[in-house]
This record gives structure tokens, sequence and C-alpha cells, in this order.
């Protein structure tokens, strides 16, 4: 991670001119010591104190300090107008200043540098109709495996995700259920998101198009990245002439984002017009430079690489930062769109870092209560970070610079990456099992998710660790190393099956089942229907028994035979060497019998229950 210090250069000659300008300072001014106490303090009582201790920054550097209240004093009193943000992590300010103002400015001794503020490469992206059918962001999300998180119950609860755009509208009715923390307007200086006066009639369209990308939630049509996620929303864009500068916007929003707690941000703005491609190493862009300063402090940014492929080196700022996850845009085929910015960045890294769908993308139209959709890497980033924020809620435990890398590290191109893929389509469930344990623990006679329970997972070293399952009994732990492993559960009314495996670079799932202590279920047949294969449950009361099942079909004849004898008092349920019954749909000369309606006769004891068996040979099964 590089966090520079601004040198003293003049970009592309386009000094001197009236204009929007960075003062930056040369140093923090007096008291420092002081500051830094007061600063450290501050974020301790704060929201952001938990994210930056797992980053390990949980006191305050020179990156935490305002710029010194005098010299914004004199740049104010030169410039005879207020600036117009502040910049923590930059050490400047912007304002607006004339050719005089700024040589008079340079020859301060605690002025280090003055460059104009970078205009945005915003653009709106062309907008079609959507059909409106259920499951319109059903491709969109299975192209990256976010919905494998979603089923396993990781849908971004307890992240906040920060967001830097044009605006937010929150009308549209997949996004009436949002859950909003805060939200400012960098533009107008208000905490008006939306429309407001003076705006032009879309200027939230864009913002409201990624938001919904990753938060709306509207069942039966359209559902988010990550909907469970809670929101910070920064308003950064005037996509009007009259201020075709928000580069200071942009960082004055990051800044705001990582003080008031974000877990993440997803930004799908960028900034080249001020800068050359040689200039998009990492260190020269000051929204790069800002972004990178806050991954410091464990909020990174998602941000879009840009709409301005296929040529090398095409990237927008902050996209080149080497702790920016950028993202570029493929198709509905996984086939890069011609218009995804490219790499690698001047100083020879790989860029983008990974792809989501960013042709045909599937968002809330604006202005209405149906979808549209659209084309831009714009929409690709915020799928990415909605990925980021569903791993994150697996593994509470992981800072966002290891979601990064697990995300790099499980893309479909990550043995092979290159410049205009990166490391490949993102793939979240991948991404969650990277160097770890993952799995559900569930009842073994109902089959019913065992929910806040503690799992161990033993290493062949001895290392112990320990999760809580979530809602729908899953959990996830990275547990430091490779090697055998077994896991069991505590503080649960039941009987644990431990599991066993080896845990290598891209992790493993497993099923953790729980035998109940008295069972009073009935006999079960899971699954039922099935295309193949059958597992037949049943229980062993009070005393030892000889157990068997028989299958027939309708017409009587005998199509399979097991037996066990003197099988212990407990529950047989687990679909497991040793525990249920196990039918693989084939006749007792091992073929496979035809799809239709067969009987089973299971004994236990001096007991027989009769089960029925579906066999739909080609369904698919979920």
């Amino acid at each position: 991670m590089a966090l520079v210090t601004l040198i003293s250069i003049v970009l592309n000659g386009l000094l001197p001119q009236d204009g929007l300008y960075w003062v930056i300072f040369g140093d923090r001014g007096p008291f420092v010591e002081q500051r830094l106490e007061a600063a450290s303090m501050e974020i301790a009582s704060g929201p952001s104190f938990n994210r930056r201790l797992l980053a390990g920054s949980p006191r305050a550097d020179v990156y935490d300090l305002v710029p010194c209240g005098d010299y914004v004093a004199q740049v104010e009193a030169v410039s005879m107008q207020p600036v117009r943000t502040s910049s923590r992590y930059l050490n400047a300010v912007s304002v607006v200043l004339s050719p005089d103002e700024i040589a008079f400015l340079l020859e301060k001794p605690f002025v280090q540098e003055i460059r104009l503020v970078g205009v945005s490469s915003f653009a709106p992206e062309e907008e079609v109709p959507a059909p409106d059918a259920y499951g319109l962001s059903r491709s969109q999300l299975e192209q990256v495996n976010i919905l494998a998180l979603h089923q396993r119950g990781w849908t971004g609860s307890g992240v906040t995700i920060g967001m830097l755009d044009s605006g937010f509208e929150l009308v549209h009715p997949c996004l009436q259920s949002i859950d909003l923390i805060d939200a400012w307007d960098f533009v107008n200086n208000d905490s008006i998101v939306g429309w407001e006066a003076g705006d032009l009639p879309d200027q939230p369209s864009h913002g409201t198009k990624t938001l919904s990308t990753i938060a709306g939630y509207q069942p039966g049509y359209f559902v988010g990245g990550s909907f469970n996620s809670s929101f910070i929303l920064a308003k950064t864009e005037d996509i009007s002439d009259e201020y075709p500068q928000e580069e200071d916007f942009w960082v004055a929003g990051l800044e705001w984002l990582e003080a008031g707690g974000a877990d993440l941000v997803s930004s799908s703005l960028g900034y080249i017009d001020w800068y050359e491609p040689w200039q998009m190493d990492g260190n020269t862009a000051v929204t790069t430079i800002a972004a990178d300063i806050a991954a410091s402090r464990g909020l990174v940014v998602w941000n879009s690489a840009g709409n301005d492929g296929p040529g090398e080196t095409s990237l927008i700022a902050p996209a080149d930062g080497d702790s920016v996850f950028a993202v570029g845009a493929v198709d509905g085929a996984g086939v890069i769109t011609g218009f995804s910015s490219r790499g690698p960045t001047a100083d020879g890294r790989i860029k983008p870092d990974g792809c989501a769908r960013g042709l045909n993308s599937v968002f809330a139209s604006f202005g209405g209560t149906g979808y549209s959709t659209g084309a831009g890497t714009s929409f690709a980033a915020p799928l990415a970070a909605s990925a980021a924020a569903c791993i994150a809620s697996a593994h509470q435990d992981w800072g966002m610079m290891r979601v990064y890398e697990a995300l790099s590290a499980t893309a479909d191109r990550h043995d092979n990456p290159d410049n205009t893929y990166g490391y490949g389509i993102l793939d979240a469930l991948a991404a969650v099992k990277h160097r770890s344990v993952i799995g559900q623990v569930r009842r073994s006679d109902t089959g019913e998710p065992v929910v806040q329970c503690t799992v161990q997972i033993t290493m062949e070293s001895g290392t112990h660790i320990q999760a809580i399952t979530n809602d729908m009994g899953f959990f996830a732990v990275e547990p430091g190393g490779f090697g055998n492993f077994s896991v069991t559960c505590t503080g649960i009314q039941g009987t644990p099956i431990p599991v066993q495996g080896v845990l290598g670079e891209y992790g493993v799932e497993v099923t953790v089942y729980v035998d109940p202590l008295n069972s009073s279920q009935p006999p079960s047949v899971y699954p039922n229907p099935s295309s193949s294969e059958f597992y037949i449950g049943f229980d062993v009361a009070d005393t030892a028994s000889d157990v068997s099942l028989t299958i027939f079909s309708l017409a009587n004849e005998r199509v399979f035979y097991r037996e066990r004898t003197s099988v212990s008092p407990g529950c047989y349920r687990a679909p497991l060497p040793g525990q249920a019954f196990y039918w693989n749909g084939l006749n007792l000369d091992g073929e496979p019998v035809a799809s239709g309606q067969y009987i089973g006769l299971l004994k236990t004891g001096e007991s027989v229950e009769m089960l029925n068996l579906a066999l739909v040979r080609g369904m698919e099964e979920d």
C-alpha cells in the first residue's frame, strides 16, 4: 500500500488560470501532538473504531488531523471566499483562485503545492426498459455467485456500505426499506441527497441506479446484492456544467464516510481529465492517494475501472490505487465489454482487479416504479461491492483488505490474470471459502438448521477456533493454517456427529448433523421426490434392534434390500455412512430403475412403517 507525500509539481501545464484548485500544505501546523491525542480520543468513542482496530490503526496519525486553521484562514483571506472542501488525508483545501492569488500563495512557506481540482469522468449510461418479470436481478447476482451467499444467510447484515455518487432518491419500491444511517450532499452542503431546487432533473439518477444494484429489495421483482446492509450516502457529483470539478467533493465524501463508520465504499465515479496515462501510477491522482489512506484505516473502495477501453492504461482514478479494488465490466456470457477500461497501471500493476456484469445490467428505473437495463462499469462496481459486503457478513473476523485478497485469489482467472479481465469474474462463494472451513449445522431428523450455536474447528496442530451459526445455521471461519481438521458443536440440545476433513488454499464446506436427544419424528425420506438417490432415516428406541429396508415397485418387484443387526438405540437420520439408509436408484442387479412411485417398508424391531418414494429422472433438484 503506497501512502505518499504529494510533491510540488504543475500537472500538464494547466496552471495558471481562474478556477478551482487544491492548496496543499507542507506541514500540519503547531501543536501536532496535542491534536493527535484529541483525535485519538475522538476515534476511540466513534463509529469507525472497531473497523480501525481490525485494520491495526486504532490511534490517530497525521492523516486524521484537519488542515491547520491558521493556514486555512490565510488562504480564505487571499481568495476572499470560503474554501469549498477541506481534506485531512491530503492536508489540503479546495478553493477558487485567480492566477495572481495562486502566485501570491505559492510564496507562502506553508504552501507546498497548488494544483487544479480534477474533472469527473461521469457520463450517463444508455438505458432501455427491462421486462417486468420475476427475478430481474437473478442473472447478474448468479454470475458472481452472490446468490449462493444469500442462500446461506449472508446478505450483508452487520456491514455498513458508503456510497459516493450523484445523489439518491429512495422513493422507488425497492429502496423504501433501506437501512439509512446518514446522508450528506457535498455539492449543496446540506443533508438532502435526492433532488432539490437548482439541480438538473436527473441529478440523482445515476446514484439511484447504483444504489439499487446493492440495496434494492422488492421480492418477486428485484433483489440487490447486499440488501441487508446499512448505508451511508454521499452526494459528491454535480452533473451540471456549473461546477465541472468534483474531485474535492469525492475526497471530502470519502473522509466523511471513513469517520462515520463505513466498512467499505462503492464508487461509480472517476477522475481522468487532468491526468495522463503515465500518471495512473497509484501515487499521483489525489482521489487515489485519498483512497489508499482510507484503506490504511480499513476502509477499502470498490471503484469502477472506467468506460474508456479497450486501450491500454485507460483506467480512471482512483481505480489505479494499489488498495482500490478496480472493477471491469463483462456481459452476460462473461466476455469483457469493449468499453471496459484496461490496465496496466503506469507502474506495471495488473488492473482491473476483477469483473462483474456491466452490460444489460438491471437496476431501478429513475423516476418510476419499474426496472431498466444499462451499460457501464458503474454497475459492475456495486455488484463487486455487494460481494464484498456479503463476504464480510460471513467472515466477521476479516478486514476489508482480507476480503479484497480473497476475491482476487478466487476469481475465475486468478491463476492467469491479465490487464483485460484482471483476476477474472468474481466468485463470492469461493471467496468465502478461501483458506476457510464453512458449513451448516442441521438436525439429522428434520433437516432444520441449528441457529446461534457454537461451532468448534480443531486443527491437527491443536489450534481451536470457534464460530457462531447464523439464522440459517451457517458458519465461516479461517483457522489460520492448513491440514487435517475436525468440526463439532457445543451448547445444543442433541448429539453432534463430528466431521473430519482436510483444509487447503481454496477451503472446504461441510455439514454437521445433530442427533436429537429424543426424536418423535416418523421415518424420513430425503430428498423426495428425487432424480436419483434417497436417504431413509429412522430412530431406534430403548433397546438394540434389527433394522431393515425393502423397496418395491408398484408392480410388487423388490428393487432394494438392506439389513442392519443389533442397531444401538439412537437417531439414524444423517446422510452419512452408518446413519440413514441410502438408495441410489438402482435395482438389485445394479441397473437404474424407471421413474415412478416406489414403496418402502422400514422394519425396526417388531415395528413396520410404509414409506412413499417418488423417483423422477431428469428432475432438477435444489
